[in-house]
């Protein structure tokens, strides 16, 4: 098992400890009734979290149609789906789903370099709408309520996300990923089985992809009308449970949750740190504790539904592209008598 491995499972392992401890604090009796009275009103969750799905694929897929290997939008949004599934669920820390992602997106015949570049883009424009929602998220709570104490905490939060996105941006700018380029030829000259090419051209392709403005202009807002669609799913969690919230409230408990769980990235799925977050901004919300922890267990199960089927539509795409390279016919070299 690899390190990478090894860092996740004791990351999930301190995550589900976490949440055990939180879980088993609350009134386990009035939980389990809040969680249980959501009933068919899970399908509509679902239904929302697709479409953000597919608005995050759609965003994704946006700043590289100009692309001539690029797959069309709905690949983009199958990957996507898998994506998450993997992040989500498997603990190989949360940049398995992306690793593996670029895979699939090589597979089905796009250049390495451009899955690469396609990923690293989509990734800033994430990030960046991902801090334009949570900055929305803190003005409605300014408006709304006397919080200072948790406005600090959110705002040290930003502080570090900012410099994270800067820093990110100026690593695409000056060359970081020359530096990825570099140490692949380098892997590939002692290791001849890993000579696939697959990171050459990397550092061009993803500056020819920032040329095109538009294109990430109009693939931010996508990824800005996804997270905003997020708090659709929340006010409609909260309205089945019957404790209805306005949308406002909505968009404060969904951004500042997301800039809880974003912050803790490295345990997979924010395991713990999501159950905490919701439980302790609940009460913005006028939400008691077993409220709040029931609406993160609510996403806990809408993440199953949608993750697992997700994990087995990246084995069949696996299962199927080892299907078809072993029915590949061998090149025979012909002998002749002399």
């Amino acid at each position: 098992m690899g390190l990478m491995n090894r860092w996740g499972l004791a990351a999930m392992a301190a995550g589900l400890l976490l949440t055990g401890l939180i879980i088993s604090h609350q009134d386990l009796n009035g939980l389990w009734s809040s969680v249980s009275s959501i009933g068919w009103g899970i399908i509509p969750v679902l239904v929302v979290h697709i479409i953000q799905l597919v608005l995050a694929g759609i965003a994704w897929r946006t700043p590289v149609s100009c692309l001539s290997t690029s797959p069309g939008i709905p690949f983009f949004i199958h990957i996507r789906w898998i994506r998450e599934s993997i992040s989500g669920l498997l603990p190989i820390t949360q940049i398995g789903g992306e690793l593996i992602s670029i895979r699939l997106l090589a597979i089905k015949g796009m250049k390495g370099s451009q899955a690469g570049a396609s990923l690293v883009v989509d990734l800033t424009m994430e990030a960046i709408s991902l801090f334009l929602f949570i900055l929305t998220g803190l003005v409605v709570l300014l408006m709304n309520h006397d919080s200072s104490g948790l406005v600090k905490w959110v705002l040290t939060g930003l502080l570090v996300i900012v410099p994270a996105i800067i820093g990110f941006l100026l690593a695409q700018r000056y060359g970081m990923f020359r530096l990825v380029e570099n140490f692949c030829d380098w892997i590939a000259d002692h290791s001849p089985l890993l000579k696939t090419g697959m990171a050459e051209g990397l550092h061009d392709t993803i500056h020819a992809l920032y040329r095109d403005p538009k294109a990430l202009f109009v693939s931010c807002i996508q990824h800005l009308l996804a997270w905003a669609v997020g708090t659709l799913e929340v006010w409609l969690i909260l309205y089945f449970l019957d404790h209805p919230v306005t949308l406002g409230q909505a968009l404060v408990l969904e951004s500042l949750g997301q800039a809880i769980r974003s912050a803790v990235f490295f345990i997979p799925g924010g395991l713990g740190v999501q159950e905490g977050g919701y439980l302790l901004l609940g009460g913005l919300a006028g939400l008691s504790p077993e409220t709040g922890l029931a609406l993160s267990l609510i996403k806990r199960v809408r993440e199953l539904v949608i993750g697992l089927p997700g994990l087995l539509a990246w084995q069949i795409m696996e299962g199927h592209h080892l299907i078809v390279t072993k029915a590949q016919p061998v090149p025979v070299t012909e002998h002749h008598n002399e």
